[in-house]
């Protein structure tokens, strides 16, 4: 059974950096469209819902009369913590660097690890010194732009990661109660209603937009909305989710060289320096260097 769960490690494993690759695009799209942040996010999650329809259904019907009224609370909250993320995203890149954007929306195992250190006494004290570490990390970005629109953009950016923190807690109880496409189909749909209605709330137009703008919603339905977060879902069920988490961090790296190669962005000083103190801070808190292959592969079994 070693080498059954040896080559199941391996298959996550290229399940995940392939989903990261996919995100590194995300940053990249958004800058490509003129469209207002609600109209962007709603139309993405509107279309990836659509693509994967046809695919969903059946299986979507099926779990959903399974899911207990808590399940489906759960399901509701857990597509609400995402979408308020996301759109803090695209409004974040809009606004700062993507150097700065997706180093700050990715610093979510720093706010968990904070904050399970504060409120539950959970974790030690290098769960402590990560945090603080990577804390100091997102100030010297922060604060490097104080006066500019940049900050505003960094301080959604920060946001954004609050909220995602909460999504892979949840995401991570609701993928063992549901398949993958049933997960996927339904989080698409719900997510869409939610940004479709904020973009109504606020009236923010929906339509008409250029084919080059509904090019780029397309695109995004398709690579990091179906691709990236589907592989990443699927990984969530067979790796720990602090790995999962902390393999995020290679969006970061794939965004900023897609900036400097497509836009001339090249990363400021302070971007590089908090950057380097986040990343460091997120492998400290979580401890992922020192997980023992045990664990891993112990946890690996579990899967179906």
């Amino acid at each position: 059974m070693p080498d059954v769960a040896e080559n199941r490690a391996w298959k996550a494993y290229l399940v995940l950096f392939l989903g990261v690759v996919c995100f590194g695009f995300s940053s990249i799209l958004i800058r490509l469209s003129d469209a207002p942040a609600p109209a962007i996010a709603g139309w993405r999650m509107l279309l990836a819902a659509m693509i994967i329809a046809p695919f969903a259904m059946a299986g979507a019907r099926s779990d959903l009369r399974h899911m207990s009224r808590r399940d489906t609370l759960l399901m509701v909250g857990t597509t609400i913590a995402f979408s308020i993320h996301f759109l803090s995203f695209v409004y974040a890149v809009k606004l700062t660097s993507v150097a700065s954007a997706v180093l700050l929306i990715n610093a979510h195992p720093i706010i968990v690890a904070l904050l399970a250190f504060i409120a539950l006494r959970e974790g030690s004290r290098w769960t402590a010194t990560g945090a603080v570490v990577g804390m100091l990390g997102i100030a010297i970005i922060s604060l490097s732009e104080l006066g500019s629109t940049n900050l505003t953009g960094d301080m959604l950016a920060v946001f954004g990661a609050c909220m995602m923190a909460i999504y892979i807690v949840m995401t991570r109880i609701m993928r063992k109660k549901l398949r993958i496409l049933a997960f996927m189909f339904i989080f698409n749909c719900v997510s869409a209603a939610f940004l479709m209605g904020v973009a109504v709330l606020f009236t923010v137009p929906l339509w008409p937009y250029t084919l080059d703008d509904f090019a780029v919603f397309l695109a995004m339905a398709i690579v990091p909305a179906l691709l990236g977060y589907g592989f990443y879902n699927w990984s969530l069920r067979y790796l720990p989710a602090p790995v999962v988490s902390v393999s995020q961090l290679g969006e970061s790296i794939f965004a900023i060289t897609f900036a400097v190669i497509l836009f001339s962005e090249f990363p400021a000083p302070s971007a590089i320096m908090g950057g380097a103190l986040v990343i460091l801070g997120i492998i400290i808190a979580t401890g992922i260097f020192k997980r023992k292959k045990g664990q891993v592969d112990e946890f690996l079994g579990q899967g179906g």
